[in-house]
């Protein structure tokens, strides 16, 4: 059985000021109602869920006739911006337990068939309209949820379950429902001890938002044919399947791909892009483990129609027994119907097996990412030649790689210069003199004396590669790769290998020892 009860909205400040006039000149008023019970003029209800939509809602519908002057009828003046709260008790001798709080949205009077109908939701829909402007600057996803409701004026569960893992970006002009996916989206990539990561969703019960996880089961309840099942469907889809990710740095760089080989092959190429995260002092961002949490696979779906179940609501798990669906599903959405005294449902599942399918990832590194947030020069000095060369390249590229060099794409022969600085007394002389032309760096070396023709044999790690007619230079890393300044990406990089700039190298600065 249900039990429905309404209060009316706060009074708006004319409103209380209006009513007490009224009472001070003795004028006829009605107080505002502060809880009436209207479960014996509602015909049906409909409670649903999805977990696509934030909010639960509610539908009901009653009788309302303005012809019959019925002072039964004329009580029943529900409100927009009214709370209506829903109880259910299995019989008249049971406690009766509240599942739906929230407000009516919206009403509509039928003149025709002299019925009212009402559309309330839960507090959750005002964490999805509402949009937010906010830092997260290294604290738990539970934490950045509470700072999120706080924001909203959003009442916050006392157990809500503790997420620990660390967040740090802006949240800029998303609605707070967006930013939970994309904190879920953090902690799913973050929890390695579970295949496929570990999901959550935001809910809201007896006006409390708390946090529940994916596959946390309904308890002393199975969804048998033999007693509760009318009937169900089940499908399969590639529809939402993204079976490759490339992941791109703050120029729109191609840095990494992460492939599913095998459902490329049996479903064709589905790709997907990847923002990388630039890392942030004392934190770790694992780019790899966010790119390959936007890889999806096959999904399937079932539903069923069944005898009503109150704990069947979206974000639960459910165990189905049922010639065509064995075993436990995630309720995705739910529909539940109350009407002459019958409950029903429709839940949409979604099968959770109990030893998820690990896809093998094929992932390809291509290139070191580029952060515009890392392009303010962090360090302006220049070095004066001193640090052995281990340490003075270390140090080079950590004070400007990822730097724009004042002479941009043309600063080739700046970008060696500055990072050189830290170890070769010559690359020193030229970053304070203001060096910025291959040709003019590599006259400067042959007069010191270090100037020598290219060849891999005399190659040495801090030594400058000249390639072509003096067009290029950069500084040879010790290990097959180089340093220095990428005219396509316009910032100073590490790549992993000085022959794949299709330029020939010429010559050889030996700045290594001098």
């Amino acid at each position: 059985m249900l039990i429905c009860k309404y209060t009316d909205p706060p009074l708006t400040q004319k409103e209380q000021e209006e009513l007490q006039q009224k009472k001070n000149n003795k004028e006829p008023y009605t107080e505002p109602v502060t809880e009436m019970d209207i479960t014996d003029f509602v015909t049906k209800f409909t409670w649903s869920g999805d977990n696509e939509q934030a909010a639960r809602k509610l539908e009901f519908e009653i009788i309302y006739n303005t012809i019959n002057k019925d002072e039964v009828f004329s009580i029943l003046d529900l409100k927009i911006g009214g709370f209506i709260y829903l109880f259910y008790a299995e019989d008249e001798n049971s406690t009766p337990v509240e599942i739906f709080e929230g407000r009516i949205f919206y009403r509509k009077r039928n003149s025709s068939s002299f019925t009212f109908s009402f559309t309330c939701y839960d507090d959750m829909v005002y964490l999805a309209k509402s949009k937010i402007q906010m830092l997260f600057d290294g604290i738990t996803v539970t934490d950045a949820i509470k700072q999120i409701c706080n924001e909203i004026g959003i009442s916050i569960a006392d157990n809500m379950p503790q997420i620990n893992t660390v967040v740090s970006f802006i949240a800029d002009g998303k609605s707070c429902t967006e930013v939970f996916k994309t904190l879920f989206g953090y902690t799913k990539a973050d929890t390695t001890n579970n295949p496929n990561g570990e999901d959550y969703t935001v809910i809201c019960l007896n006006g409390d938002v708390t946090v529940i996880k994916k596959g946390e089961l309904i308890e002393d309840y199975v969804a048998t044919d033999l007693t509760d099942i009318d009937s169900s469907e089940h499908s399969e889809s590639i529809e939402s399947m993204v079976n490759r990710i490339k992941s791109v740095d703050d120029n729109g760089n191609i840095c990494q791909v992460f492939t599913i080989e095998d459902d490329v092959t049996h479903y064709g190429m589905i790709q997907d892009i990847y923002k990388m995260q630039p890392p942030k002092e004392g934190e770790t961002v694992d780019n790899v483990k966010m790119a390959k949490a936007k890889l999806k696979r096959l999904q399937d779906e079932s539903s069923l129609k069944a005898v009503g179940n109150i704990q069947c609501i979206t974000g639960y798990t459910v165990m189905v027994q049922e010639e065509q669906l064995q075993g436990k599903f995630f309720i995705k959405s739910d529909t539940h119907n109350f009407a002459n005294n019958i409950h029903t449902m429709d839940l949409t599942l979604e099968y959770m097996p109990e030893t998820p399918e690990v896809a093998e990832i094929k992932q390809e590194d291509i290139a070191t990412p580029i952060f515009n947030s890392s392009k303010k020069k962090k360090n302006s000095n220049s070095g004066n030649g001193n640090l052995n060369v281990d340490k003075g390249l270390a140090t080079g590229f950590d004070a400007w790689g990822g730097t724009t060099m004042d002479n941009g794409r043309n600063g080739c022969a700046e970008a060696a210069g500055k990072i050189g600085s830290y170890y070769s007394p010559f690359l020193a002389e030229q970053c304070t003199n203001g060096v910025v032309g291959v040709p003019a760096m590599v006259s400067n070396a042959e007069s010191a004396g270090l100037l020598e023709s290219f060849s891999p044999a005399n190659l040495e790690k801090g030594d400058v590669i000249v390639y072509g007619n003096d067009d290029h230079v950069v500084i040879y890393d010790g290990n097959g790769g180089y340093y220095g300044n990428s005219s396509s990406r316009n910032a100073v990089v590490h790549g992993r290998d000085y022959n794949s700039l299709n330029m020939t190298p010429t010559k050889i600065i030996k700045s290594s020892k001098g």
